[in-house]
């Protein structure tokens, strides 16, 4: 959960005092209905009660304190003890009154531990939980032992009986247990929500490029494979932004930021839904066409260079910048030998385009073939 570990605390208490609320408002109907006496011990009733009213007031109290404390550093460290402390020490209070070994015990203990080790740090939880643990195991024994009395709120003759037969002893175990059940629940589904955010967030970054908004460099040559396997034949267009550099030295890189945006969105808007369009690298841009046709790629190439060379990006009432870039076009085509060959087609042709005067769409196939340094990292 993103919350701060008091925020946590705070959440903890808060369902804790209105989970010993819930038990003091079940004991009272219950000690009010005269039919329901013949299963209560009436000696006990009142030491309950009174220990449950002080166990509320305590979480009142702790409430308090963390709300005026919030910003306090001593007390943001301690209150992550004493919040699974006090709460654990009421629950097995609640737990022993009812019966150490009764399935609301049992069933509460393990889901409140779970929840605890996801909310707070191990060590935290640990130095709360083992101290409470030996402590039920204690309890178990010496009930067992017939040293200490087991679940002294119900009475002899309810005990005496299959308890599973008495409905009061079952409605209770319910009523004690659905509570954290479903606190339980909701923290566990509000956990999962923000790991699986958390995990589409982190895969986001990875396959975007944080400055334009579409895929990078990684995006982009897992979808060369993936292009490569499903179809074995496809246009790939590269695209280099004219004289960025002098942008960047002239106007600052701010602006060069705002040009990059810019020309990334034009060319989503001049794509097909079905083709895709990546940065590859500073002010370079690849786009993959599924259409493995070269006059499609061409006219999809014309499409974009003249929407980034029409755009007019005003910088402020009395100046304005226009850009440029140059394109080179290849078509991937079965066999593709690898990554590397065809981004080095692409780039040859953009390279020609660069060399006849840039602001223009030229191909791989109009050049002969011949040996050209590697100066492309793979995609």
């Amino acid at each position: 959960m993103n919350w701060r570990d008091i925020d946590k605390c705070f959440l903890v208490l808060l369902l804790g005092g209105l989970d010993i609320l819930s038990w003091i408002i079940w004991w009272w109907i219950s000690g009010s209905n005269s039919d329901l006496h013949i299963w209560i011990n009436l000696d006990f009733y009142p030491t309950l009660m009174t220990a449950y009213s002080l166990l509320a007031f305590g979480f009142l109290i702790l409430i308090l304190l963390t709300k005026l404390l919030y910003r306090n550093h001593i007390y943001n460290k301690l209150v992550p003890y004493i919040t699974i402390a006090y709460f654990g020490s009421s629950f097995i209070f609640g737990g022993f009154c009812v019966g150490i070994l009764s399935p609301a015990t049992i069933a509460g203990y393990v889901s409140l531990v779970t929840v605890a080790l996801v909310l707070f740090e191990r060590k935290v939880v640990y130095a709360t939980v083992l101290p409470i643990t030996s402590f039920i195991l204690i309890c178990i024994s010496m009930s067992l032992a017939g040293t200490l009395e087991y679940s002294p709120i119900f009475s002899q003759q309810l005990q005496s009986m299959p308890l599973y037969k008495n409905s009061f002893w079952v409605y209770s175990m319910v009523y004690f247990y659905a509570p954290i059940f479903f606190i339980s629940i909701v923290l566990f589904e509000t956990l999962l929500i923000q790991w699986r955010e958390r995990e589409k967030a982190i895969q986001q970054a990875s396959i975007i490029d944080s400055l334009t908004g579409i895929f990078n460099r990684r995006k982009m040559g897992e979808l060369f494979e993936s292009l490569k396997e499903q179809q074995g034949a496809f246009a790939i267009i590269l695209l280099d932004l004219d004289h960025f550099k002098v942008i960047n030295d002239t106007y600052g890189h701010d602006i060069g930021d705002i040009v990059l945006k810019r020309v990334a969105r034009l060319l989503t808007e001049n794509i097909d839904a079905e083709d895709t369009v990546g940065r590859f690298g500073g002010e370079e841009f690849i786009i993959f066409l599924k259409s493995d046709r070269l006059a499609d790629a061409i006219l999809v190439a014309e499409q974009c260079r003249e929407a980034i060379a029409s755009e007019i990006i005003y910088l402020d009432h009395q100046q304005k910048l226009q850009v440029s870039a140059s394109f080179g076009i290849t078509v991937a085509r079965y066999p593709i030998h690898s990554k590397e060959e065809v981004v080095r087609q692409a780039d040859q042709a953009l390279y020609l385009a660069k060399r006849n005067g840039r602001n223009q769409v030229r191909h791989f196939f109009e050049i002969e073939i011949t040996p050209h340094k590697e100066r492309r990292q793979t995609i």
